[in-house]
This record gives C-alpha cells, structure tokens and sequence, in this order.
C-alpha cells in the first residue's frame, strides 16, 4: 500500500500495532478461561463476569485523561506505561488464586487499555496522517489477529489437556517484547521533540499544523459543532463498543449454558466472531482505498449487526449464534469503531490526544456496564443479552444517520460519494 512507501516510522507503527495485537489477547483472556479462574479463585461464571467489570472501572477512569495526557508529554511515554501494566495483568494472572487480587490485576488491564487509546490511536494517525481511517482500521485489525488465533490457542491446549497457564505465558512474554520495543523505535512526535529543542505538547502541535497544511483530505465548508457532533461521535462510539464488547464477553457462556456446546465449540464461536472481524478489516482497507468513504460503512454495519442479535435472540440454535457470531464480528468489531474515532478527528481536527480521550472515554463506559448487565440478565434470563445487543446496535445505527446528515453539511459532499 502507498501508505507504507518510504515512511521511517514504519516499524514504530507495527509497535503501536502490537499494542493492539495485545489488547485483543486482553480483552477476552478472562472469557476465555471462565472455567479455569472460576476454580482458582473459588467463585462461578458470574462472578468472573464481575471480576471482567473492573477492567471497565480502570479504562473508565485512565480513559478520563490519558488523551489529554498524551498531548502533553507525547505518545511514546503513554504506550510504554500501557505495556508495562499488561506485563504485570499477565505475569501476576498466573499465580493470582485470590478474586480480591483478580479484581485489581483486571483494573490494571483496562487501565493500559486506556494508557494505549491515548497513544497509539493518534500515534498512528500521525504516523500516516493521509491514511487515517484505513491507520486506524489496521489498529482494530491488530486487534482481530490475536482475537481469532488466542481462542484457537484455548481450545489446543485444552484438548491437548496442557496447563493452562501457557494460555498467559505467552501473552507475558509478548508483552516483555513490546515493552522493551517501544522504548527505542522512532515516532513522529518525539522525533521533532529532539530535533527542535521543544517540549512535547509543542511538539504534537507543530506536527499537527505541518500535517494539516499538506493534507491531501477534503476540507470542511463549515465548522462543526462541538456540541453537536461532539457528542454524538462519542455515544456512537459508546454504542458499537458495546455492541461487540457484550457479545465478545458473553458468547462463550451463552454457547455452552444455553446452547449446551461443549468447551471447544464454544472457543470456536469466539473464532467465528473474530474471523468476521478481521475479513472487515481487510475489505474495509480495500473499500477505502477503492475510494469508497468510511462513513458510508458506518451507516450499514450497525443495523446488519443489530439484525444478526436478533435473530439469534429470537431463534436461539448453533447455526444462527455461528451466523450472528460472524455479522457481529465483521459489522460491529470489523474497524468501525476506529473509523468512528478517525471520522471524529476530520470533523475536529486539532487536539487528537485530547479527541480521542473523550471518544474513548465514553465508550469505555461501555466495558463497565455490559459485564454489569450481562451478570444480572445471567441471573434471571440470559437470553435476553442478544436483545440488548440488538438494542445498542440500533441505536449505533440511528446516530449514524445523524452523522451522515451532518458529514454534508460540514464536508459539502455526500457520505456515500466517492472519494477522488
């Protein structure tokens, strides 16, 4: 791709990327293994639900500044520190016996989480700052990488009948090796830090104005409105993360409680879900570049979503969950959560760190109160999850058409035109 031609910071992109790629190991490690933590720490399905709604607690409160924090002392500090804290998730996972313990070992992982939005989504924009939307979309096909080959992971060693703690092992070694990458690859911000003597808040604002005066995006014809788009980008965004979050979290045990599946066919769900995920990106990334504009997927991919909860909410078998397992992947956790983050950034584009901090602070809502939902629904009827996955992907789709009224409005150009 173009967008890879001639750029020395390529290899510090793939180091951001392998933050993602961790992230993805992340955010289902716990689901993954409900039976084995369940034991270990002496408590049942929903309780280790309970234990996953920390990891919304911490990224709902890093999310609250690492943006802004970002714009301030520069990326690479930011995504540093997330590394750190996910060699200390994974390393201590392994010896934590104490649910107390596991609560706050999740707490940390969704702090790093938070530590990562802060600078690897606008450290890659950066990185690529005329390939945003498709720099992003990468960033969630980081993410579907190790979410589609951890389960696979999952169910070797569990019909291999090896121990279980190779399932966090390796992600702890990864870990180690990310960190210790990213203390010396070269990135945009800090590079112009050095070179001119300035602190890192002067030097993210004169790699924005640089990068804004040789842009090869449209331009917008009017101002966007703070208030308005402002706070409909980050419901958005609060909306299709726990769309895919929600399903992630609770498929496994729907597979196996409702559906009676067994350990493996229930991992094999979470790959279903994953492998549509990354087909997204990668048909996503070639839609773009064939010049077909993001906003236009935004628009469709939350109410195919929203279709595919309900109908396995209202026909509850292994084929429809297999079926709805992959339109939720491909239309909710494809990418289109970065796009609504990259679209952010084009309405308002100055400030990134301190954009994405309020995108991905609403959103991270979402990692608290779905866990939360899902464990009541768990005690009463869960079958009713997949009717409120179909909900907030709805509502995902009835914002979009507010956004894709206001995208005219501000671009001049329909949403679903072709780009030049």
């Amino acid at each position: 791709m173009d967008m890879f031609k001639n750029n020395k910071y390529n290899l510090g992109a793939f180091m951001l990327y392998m933050c993602m790629f961790l992230h993805g190991i992340q955010a289902i490690v716990l689901s993954q293994n409900t039976d084995v933590f369940a034991s270990r720490w002496g408590t049942d399905a929903a309780g280790v639900l309970s234990v996953i709604a920390w990891t919304g607690v911490g990224k709902i409160l890093f999310q609250a500044f690492s943006g802004s924090l970002s714009d301030k002392i520069g990326r690479r500090p930011m995504v540093v520190t997330g590394a750190l804290g996910y060699v200390v998730l994974f390393g201590a996972l392994i010896f934590c016996k104490s649910i107390w313990l596991a609560n706050a070992l999740s707490f940390i992982g969704g702090a790093a989480t938070s530590l990562y939005d802060g600078g690897v989504n606008p450290g890659v924009m950066e990185i690529y700052p005329n390939d945003k939307s498709t720099a992003s979309v990468i960033n969630k096909g980081a993410i579907s990488v190790s979410g589609v080959l951890y389960p696979l992971l999952v169910g070797f060693v569990l019909s291999h009948e090896l121990s279980p703690n190779i399932l966090l092992i390796i992600p702890l070694v990864i870990s180690i090796l990310v960190f210790l990458g990213l203390l010396f690859v070269p990135l945009p911000d800090d590079d112009i830090r050095k070179e001119q003597g300035v602190s890192a808040a002067e030097a993210i604002k004169i790699l924005e104005k640089d990068q804004a005066a040789n842009s090869t995006m449209i331009h917008k014809i009017t101002k966007a409105n703070r208030w308005f788009e402002g706070l409909l980008f980050p419901i958005l965004g609060f909306c299709i993360y726990s769309t895919f979050y929600l399903f992630q979290q609770v498929v496994s045990i729907y597979a196996t409680d409702v559906l009676n599946l067994g350990a493996q066919g229930a991992s094999q769900m979470a790959s279903i879900y994953q492998v549509g995920s990354f087909l997204a990106v990668i048909l996503s990334t070639v839609i773009i570049a064939k010049g077909i504009r993001d906003i236009s997927l935004m628009v469709v991919f939350p109410l195919l979503a929203s279709a595919g909860a309900m109908l396995v909410y209202l026909m509850p078998t292994n084929i429809t969950l297999m079926v709805t397992a992959f339109v939720i992947g491909f239309c909710a956790a494809g990418g289109i959560l970065q796009m609504g983050n990259s679209l952010f950034n084009q309405f308002f584009d100055t400030n990134k760190g301190r954009n994405t901090n309020i995108y991905f602070f609403i959103m991270s809502l979402g990692s608290y109160v779905m866990p939360r939902l899902a464990s009541y629904l768990k005690t009463i009827d869960f079958t009713k999850v997949m009717l409120l996955d179909a909900g907030v992907a709805f509502l995902a789709f009835l914002l979009m058409i507010l956004i894709a009224m206001r995208y005219k409005k501000v671009f001049g150009v329909s949403p679903f035109s072709r780009t030049k």
